[in-house]
């Protein structure tokens, strides 16, 4: 009778693992019939028991006497070689991020998947492809259809010189100056805006589609105290020069201690006119300018948009009473969150883009 060759302890507890253990049927009934042989069953009552045929438990008792664990697992074909190589696949990526003009089309900037086909049968990379399949390939190889992104970076030749400015301006946890962050939101205008708000699913909140902007626009003066994290503005009918000057007054006007006041602005050509200049000085107010192109740099770039988000998602004012009146609350409502999560001055670095 065929029997399989004697096996050591080490064998004995591998072959009960893998009964115990194994995901693969296959091998789990491989491992049976060489135990079950072990145990001095006869090849045709180990088949009964697998209900496998005799012929394969006789193999793979022979196989297993010959080259030990391997004949349990299974040797699987190694099918047709893939249509599309990893080099095919990588020249396709190539292709995908390049552009149309690099290969020799004049009019299209971009990619279609139409003419990304056409494209690269045409060059001999592949004799043919479905749109889908180079779909598949270029979202295996992480290559996706995206928006374009914009980017800028300060040109500014005292970039330096202003960041160290800044941070030496709003790191002083220790007896602080006044320092207060001023910026315009808008222009605003009255008319229904959209975003996201909570609704019952298909079933939305509506905005009318058409409309009409008789109310002219209105701009948002804003002043960030850094320190004591305390919003305030008003509305403005513009922004131009004599309108920065009444709003530096006002600005004042908040602090009537007299204190120096150090403010962080942009560069529009407003905030620095000779009337505004005469003004500030008059006014104890040291203009403290961000670099060029370097908006992020602003504290109170931040809040504008979390003020605009509370004050006019899914809105449809019609007058600029209601308009002001959300405004004032969306302020309140953000300066009652920073009195709630900032009892105490907190420092901020900054970092170049």
């Amino acid at each position: 009778m065929l029997r399989v060759r004697q096996l050591s302890d080490e064998e004995g507890h591998a072959l009960s693992r893998l009964v115990k253990r194994s995901n693969d049927p296959t091998v789990v009934k491989r491992a049976m019939i060489v135990l079950h042989s072990f145990q001095g069953f006869s090849p045709p009552k180990i088949a009964g028991l697998v209900l496998w045929s005799e012929d394969w438990v006789r193999r793979v008792i022979k196989e297993y006497n010959r080259v030990g664990r391997d004949a349990l697992y299974p040797k699987k074909s190694p099918g047709p070689e893939p249509k599309f190589t990893p080099a095919i696949r990588k020249t396709i990526v190539t292709f995908a991020l390049s552009r149309p003009k690099d290969h020799g089309w004049q009019g299209p900037t971009s990619w279609s998947l139409d003419l990304l086909q056409e494209t690269l049968v045409f060059e001999g990379v592949v004799e043919s492809i479905s749109r889908e399949r180079l779909r598949q390939i270029l979202l295996e190889e992480s290559v996706t259809f995206q928006s374009v992104k914009t980017w800028k970076s300060s040109k500014d030749p005292k970039f330096a010189e202003k960041l160290q400015r800044l941070n030496e301006l709003t790191n002083r946890p220790h007896n602080p100056p006044i320092v207060v962050s001023v910026d315009e939101m808008g222009p605003i205008s009255l008319q229904p805006y959209g975003g996201h708000t909570w609704a019952r699913s298909g079933h939305p909140d509506r905005v009318p589609a058409t409309y009409k902007r008789l109310g002219g626009v209105r701009y948002l003066m804003g002043a960030y105290d850094y320190y004591h994290k305390r919003f305030r503005g008003y509305l403005s009918a513009s922004k131009s020069g004599a309108g920065y000057v009444r709003f530096l007054r006002w600005v004042r006007g908040r602090y009537p201690s007299g204190g120096r006041i150090y403010l962080i602005q942009d560069n529009l050509s407003t905030h620095t006119t000779p009337a505004a200049v005469a003004e500030a000085r008059k006014l104890r107010i040291t203009f403290v300018p961000t670099p060029t192109n370097a908006s992020h740099l602003n504290p109170i770039e931040t809040h504008f948009r979390t003020i605009r988000r509370w004050a006019f998602t899914g809105s449809n004012y019609t007058d600029w009473d209601e308009a002001g009146e959300a405004l004032r609350l969306a302020i309140r409502r953000l300066n009652r969150i920073h009195c709630v999560t900032n009892s105490r001055p907190a420092h901020r670095w900054w970092t170049r883009h």
